[in-house]
């Protein structure tokens, strides 16, 4: 597959802002299953500042700097990307059972298993916890092979959780997430992260889009209006598997991946700073997500 993504971002204010400095994760990486092959960052107003580089966990992060006056800030991020066997890790897993992965993975402290082993850990957004591990333990019983259980967890949060946009904030805790049982893509990706964190397994959380307008006969995703999100786990020997909680899925050559962290503060589409005494207007985005046939 491949796909052209154009993601557009405009801020209002209703007065002038002098100064804004913006970071992005919006472009998409080169991994296993998916090469970028064209992409741009285009900001209005001109900015004093564009620059590219790549954070600690290997993403695209683009930074900016617009220095003259504005009331209008418009960032459009496009790329083109091919995709395919995304889901190939899957066959790799086998039928092994949950627990041989978690205890590898506590013992293993070479390569890819010692760069996981990050993914164990608290981070500011996701933090393990009793509530959690009741909640996903239904899903691990002794001996499950891990594809199995990870199948039943995704699937139990899908039924568990209504996908209602304006239910949750990005201060809305993973607590407050159980108690109400209703958010958007990025917190049902978050309370997965916590969840297999707090079985000690590593996970990690997975920023990117998918496909806005499906070939026929195939059902439209949820989220395919904006950025999309989902969790990660690692497997030893394997690599990374991805599960798309909100749509009940594994992620295949659908989705698009542009960063991953340890939760959503590392890895916001859009983030920065602005000088100003003004007020925000509102923030529109809009996100287009197209398979193209052939070159770009």
């Amino acid at each position: 597959m491949t796909y052209r993504v154009t993601h557009r971002t405009e801020y209002r204010y209703q007065s002038d802002v002098t100064e804004s400095y913006g970071e992005l994760h919006l472009l998409p990486r080169d991994l296993p299953g998916q090469v970028c092959r064209e992409s741009l960052v285009r900001i209005d107003p001109e900015p004093n500042d564009l620059r590219e580089r790549c954070d600690f966990y290997g993403n695209r992060t683009v930074y900016f700097a617009v220095l003259e006056a504005h009331t209008l800030l418009t960032i459009t991020a496009e790329s083109v990307t091919d995709v395919e066997g995304r889901q190939q890790a899957m066959s790799n897993v086998g039928s092994q059972p949950w627990e041989v992965v978690r205890d590898r993975l506590r013992h293993d402290r070479a390569g890819a298993a010692l760069e996981a082993s990050d993914f164990l850990l608290d981070s500011p957004m996701v933090a393990t916890s009793p509530e959690l591990l009741d909640y996903i333990a239904p899903s691990f019983p002794p001996g499950r092979p891990l594809v199995d259980a990870l199948a039943e967890f995704n699937s139990r949060i899908n039924r568990d959780f209504a996908f209602r946009p304006g239910a949750t904030s990005v201060g809305t805790s993973l607590t407050e997430l159980l108690e109400g049982r209703a958010g958007v893509c990025q917190d049902f990706a978050l309370l997965a992260v916590g969840c297999l964190r707090s079985l000690g397994l590593a996970a990690r959380y997975v920023s990117g889009y998918i496909e806005t307008y499906p070939p026929p006969g195939r059902p439209r995703l949820v989220g395919a209006d904006a950025s999309h999100a989902w969790a990660s786990v690692f497997v030893p020997d394997t690599g990374w598997v991805d599960l798309d909680p909100t749509n009940d899925q594994f992620v295949g050559d659908r989705y698009v991946t542009t960063a991953w962290g340890r939760d959503y503060r590392d890895v916001s589409p859009v983030k920065g700073v602005i000088y100003t005494e003004s007020t925000s207007d509102g923030m529109e985005v809009s996100v287009d997500v197209l398979r193209v046939d052939g070159p770009a």
